[in-house]
């Protein structure tokens, strides 16, 4: 009996002592693929641009943990650029510590009041400008490695607003000529890319939104916001490499009256945020994704994506 309780324990030490190995390994993969990752173009680089809503700026500020989690996840993401919107309760100058925490010298935010939206960069940041008037919680226009980069953050409460909003921000990108152009942030409005994963899926979500709410029209799922940046025409690079069954991007279980279990979630699931760019922008781009997982789910309340951008280099 005592040999066979001793061969037990070995056997479970054992089986520890592999995960352990293999999670090492794993990682020790993932570390040596990144770091030889190459193009064979010279002066080629590929950075990662992350769109997040940050859920009321980690409570004006004061849940420290899940803010200290948040940054931990983006120094792993090793972004060059992280936009954000509900960055409520920051200024300027605490937008610009956190940044640094995660490797980012440079930091703009489009106002100091409300619900802010804002970005974060490894490489210098050109303000463009900031409009706070006719575009939901504000619409900040920079430039960063020669892209110009458009963050936002749609209101959340009517389609028709909406739609007013999203008819500004295409005229204001149409009248500029912005043919290097990433739009992105929480839209708080669905695509017709997902028109028919959502009539089938989200079973719950017309009713939780009840058949008088001005986020609906006519009592349906509303899709001509997007469908504005669309015509424009925008590319939803995310569509082209995410399954429609993995785009949601809300709401994730740090809410209390959310299921924990996906495929309950799925019934209420909704994607409201993008990042979409022009089709000049859309050539380079590589790669994109909605982070839907552990490590995510109790982030904020909105899941991030992000797109993979590979782009040359201009000489000095």
């Amino acid at each position: 009996m005592v040999n066979k309780q001793k061969k037990n324990r070995m056997k479970r030490v054992a089986f520890l002592l592999f995960l352990v190995l293999s999670g090492f390994f794993m990682v020790e993969a993932q570390e040596k693929t990144a770091a030889y990752e190459r193009y064979w173009k010279p002066d080629t680089r590929k950075i990662r641009v992350i769109s997040y809503n940050v859920f009321n700026g980690f409570d004006w500020g004061k849940d420290r943990d899940r803010q200290e989690r948040f940054v931990a996840w983006i120094r792993e993401q090793d972004a060059g650029v992280v936009a954000m919107q509900e960055l409520c309760g920051f200024t300027q100058e605490s937008l610009s510590a956190l940044a640094k925490q995660w490797g980012h010298p440079y930091a703009v935010i489009v106002k100091e009041n409300g619900y802010p939206v804002g970005i974060t960069s490894k490489s210098p940041i050109r303000v463009k400008n900031k409009i706070l008037k006719g575009c939901g919680h504000g619409l900040l226009h920079v430039e960063i490695l020669g892209y110009d980069f458009l963050v936002t953050h749609l209101n959340p409460n009517s389609c028709e607003t909406r739609r007013q909003e999203a008819a500004y921000i295409a005229g204001y990108i149409r009248e500029n000529g912005l043919s290097r152009c990433l739009l992105m942030g929480d839209m708080n409005s669905h695509s017709p890319a997902d028109a028919d994963y959502m009539e089938g899926h989200a079973t719950d979500l017309r009713m939780q939104y009840g058949a008088e709410s001005a986020n609906l029209t006519d009592g349906r799922f509303d899709y001509s916001v997007v469908s504005c940046f669309l015509a424009l025409p925008l590319v939803d690079v995310c569509r082209e490499y995410v399954p429609a069954a993995r785009r949601q991007t809300f709401p994730t279980p740090v809410l209390m009256n959310v299921s924990q279990h996906p495929e309950v979630r799925e019934k209420t699931g909704e994607r409201l945020d993008y990042i979409l760019v022009t089709p000049e922008v859309a050539k380079q781009v590589v790669d994109a994704a909605v982070h839907k997982g552990e490590d995510t789910d109790y982030l904020s309340d909105h899941y991030p994506v992000s797109i993979d951008l590979l782009f040359q280099e201009k000489k000095e």
